[in-house]
C-alpha cells in the first residue's frame, strides 16, 4: 500500500448524539439518581467509585472506565486500582465489604446469565445492612445504565494519546 492508501483506509470515529442535549428530561431523571446514589446514601465514596469502575468494564464504557478510574485515584493507590479487574484474585487487597460489592456488581450487571443467585444475594445480605444493599444495587442500576449511553454515543475521553 501507498501512503495515500494508508490515509483512506485509516478509521475515523462515526460523530454520535449527544444523548443529554437529545433528552435533557432523561439526562434530569438520569443524573437525579447518580446524585441520591453519590450524595444521599451512607456508602462510601471510594466503595461507590469501585462498583461505577467495576461495572464500566464489564460493559466496555471507556468514558466511564476514564472517569471513574481518575475518581478512584484520588482516594485508593494505583497499585490497587490497577487491580480491579481481577479482584477476585487478590483478595488480601480488598477488605471483606469491597469484595462483597465487587461481587454483587458483577452479579447485577450480568444478571441475565447469572439471575442474581441465591448464593451471591446472601453474600452480600452478610456485609451490607438492608439499606446498604438495596443503594449499592442502585449503584449499580445507575451505573448500568449510564454505560448504556456512554458507550453507544462514544462519549469522549479525557486521557489522551
Amino acid at each position: 500500500m501507498t501512503g495515500a492508501d494508508d490515509e483512506e483506509n485509516i478509521m475515523t470515529p462515526m460523530d454520535r448524539l449527544n444523548w443529554s442535549e437529545i433528552a435533557p428530561e432523561g439526562a434530569k431523571a438520569l443524573f437525579g439518581i447518580h446524585h441520591y446514589v453519590t450524595k444521599k446514601t451512607d456508602l462510601s465514596e471510594e466503595l461507590i467509585h469501585l462498583v461505577f469502575l467495576r461495572v464500566s468494564q464489564i460493559n466496555g464504557c471507556a468514558h466511564c472506565i476514564d472517569m471513574h478510574t481518575r475518581d478512584l485515584l484520588k482516594t485508593m493507590p494505583i497499585d490497587k486500582v490497577a487491580l480491579v479487574p481481577v479482584w477476585a484474585e487478590v483478595p488480601h487487597l480488598f477488605p471483606d465489604q469491597y469484595r462483597a460489592a465487587l461481587a454483587w456488581a458483577e452479579e447485577v450487571t450480568n444478571v441475565s446469565t447469572t439471575h442474581a443467585s441465591d448464593d451471591s444475594y446472601a453474600a452480600a445480605a452478610a456485609v451490607f445492612a438492608p439499606k446498604d444493599l438495596v443503594d449499592l444495587t442502585l449503584v449499580i442500576a445507575a451505573m448500568n445504565a449510564f454505560n448504556r449511553l456512554g458507550a453507544p454515543f462514544r462519549l469522549p475521553v479525557v486521557a489522551k494519546p
